[in-house]
């Protein structure tokens, strides 16, 4: 759905880094909803799915969570959050504090909360597992499989290269790793994930337009917005 970063997100106008997935053409789950996510799946897919997967509570990946919950619960439309045990207490506690003067976490969606490397059931057979990353806000990546316990999908979500995480997730199907185009201490860097690109891995550019993916990192696979992977 997005690229953008914390600050891209609001000096650029790039919608924060996060994916759909979709069955059969149709959205079933989204992942991460930071800022400018809402809109962009409102303008989209005119509607947002029951399942809703949190990696960590940074604002460019779950700051427009509060607003969507309570939109979606006055339309009669229950979302159901999904994530680790740790971050989803971070999110009930203090993402969507703003609406405690009229409900609290438990009536404004479903919290579905998992410990690392605990199967938890999604839709159309498949299943999640998170596994922690290490970045300046607790965050954690993950592995979907299917009802086969194959691993279709995974993603690093935020982190800096953790070579534990990379061999887990690199099984999958198709593996999704975060980097930026410099390094820092909190997320991986182009150069450092080149190691681990082979077919089915793709990069998902944090902070980068679509004009810099064509023709700053043409070398890389980075994913763009609106881009479809099949798996």
């Amino acid at each position: 759905m997005g690229t953008g970063a914390g600050a891209s997100s609001i000096y650029d106008g790039l919608v924060s880094s996060s994916l759909m997935l979709l069955a059969d053409h149709q959205p079933f789950c989204l992942v991460d909803l930071g800022l400018g996510v809402g809109r962009e799946v409102v303008k989209t897919f005119g509607e947002f799915p029951r399942d809703i997967i949190i990696t960590h509570n940074h604002s460019d990946h779950a700051g427009d969570l509060p607003v969507v919950l309570r939109v979606e619960l006055a339309k009669g439309h229950r979302c159901n959050v999904i994530g680790q045990t740790q971050v989803i207490e971070r999110l009930k506690t203090h993402r969507v504090a703003e609406h405690f003067e009229q409900l609290s976490a438990e009536e404004l969606a479903d919290w579905q909360a998992a410990e690392c490397g605990e199967l938890t059931a999604l839709q159309h057979g498949l299943s999640i597992e998170f596994y922690p990353g290490v970045h300046s806000e607790l965050s954690y990546g993950f592995v979907i499989r299917d009802h086969n316990h194959h691993p279709r999908l995974s993603y690093t979500a935020d982190s800096r290269l953790e070579d534990a995480l990379y061999e887990t997730l690199a099984k999958a199907d198709v593996f999704i790793l975060d980097a930026r185009s410099k390094p820092n201490a909190w997320h991986a860097a182009f150069d450092e994930v080149k190691p681990w690109l082979k077919k089915g891995v793709y990069i998902l550019g944090h902070g980068l337009s679509s004009q810099q993916i064509d023709h700053a990192f043409e070398e890389l696979p980075l994913l763009k917005p609106q881009q479809r992977i099949a798996f």
